[in-house]
């Protein structure tokens, strides 16, 4: 019998990014953005504020930015995997009654076993999850899946990576591994064993960067975007069978950019 699916649409905390108004500095920041002059706020930003996410990312309209630290990716081509139900729905904390947005599916990455580093500074995978459609759209292309790699910095900064899922691919890799053995709603955890996390990734690593959001609630912002523009693959029957638990989707909707200078790191 197959199980019941669920995907992730958001990270557990904020990061605070200097030079962004409403959220307070912090010492190693990822770099989204240019580090800019005067002092930026110490409060927190509100959940609601104009830097929400995710947003229309565009190929011809970003800033080309040399300038912003190369992306150092540090993923294992075996790691296990605790793949385990999550539900964002504060009305609806179990998840068991109704299936919507907020409910979640979380591959866990044991500690230290992956990260990236930006100018110096390590970002540790904590997890990875996805949603059906893509949240964040390419040159006005909605993708049929989007995967998202949650990462902590060293002062509990949240960093994103996202990259989109076309179809056509050989269901061989990671994220087809976790999309074709999850655990029944709110089951029991599944592991998954030798998952090659760095085969997930592209050989072109150019990135669009954005200060940005969590997509689900309390959608607090100071999150780091790292959005690959290189676009993955998973098997046309995995996409099939996340359409068939989503017929509607379960992505958050796009947000205005509100002035965001969305900046793109070629690597």
């Amino acid at each position: 019998m197959p199980t019941r699916r669920s995907f992730l649409t958001a990270v557990p905390a904020l990061l605070l990014a200097p030079g962004v108004v409403g959220c307070a500095a912090t010492p190693s920041p990822p770099l989204t953005n240019p580090p800019q002059t005067g002092a930026a706020s110490t409060s927190p930003a509100p959940p609601m504020g104009p830097q929400q996410s995710p947003i229309a990312l565009s190929t011809t309209d970003a800033v080309a930015a040399p300038e912003l630290p190369e992306l150092v990716v540090d993923y294992p081509r075996s790691v296990d995997l605790s793949v385990r139900y999550v539900s964002r729905d504060p009305d609806d904390p179990t998840g068991c009654t109704t299936r919507g947005r907020e409910e979640t599916i979380e591959a866990e990455v044991p500690a230290g076993a992956a990260g990236i580093s930006l100018d110096g500074v390590r970002y540790e995978l904590e997890q990875f999850h996805f949603h059906t459609g893509s949240e964040h759209t390419l040159d006005g292309r909605r993708f049929p899946v989007e995967q998202h790699f949650v990462h902590k910095g060293p002062n509990d900064e949240t960093l994103v990576i996202g990259r989109f899922l076309d179809g056509g691919g050989p269901g061989t890799t990671a994220a087809d591994r976790v999309l074709d053995d999850l655990p029944e709603e709110c089951g029991e955890e599944v592991a998954i064993l030798g998952a090659d996390l760095a085969g997930d990734l592209p050989a072109d690593l150019s990135t669009l960067r954005y200060p940005g959001s969590l997509t689900t609630k309390p959608n607090t912002e100071g999150v780091s975007w790292l959005v690959f523009r290189t676009p993955g693959a998973l098997a046309d029957e995995t996409i099939a069978d996340v359409r068939e638990l989503f017929p509607d989707g379960d992505a958050r909707d796009l947000q205005p950019l509100d002035g965001r200078v969305v900046r793109l790191r070629e690597q």
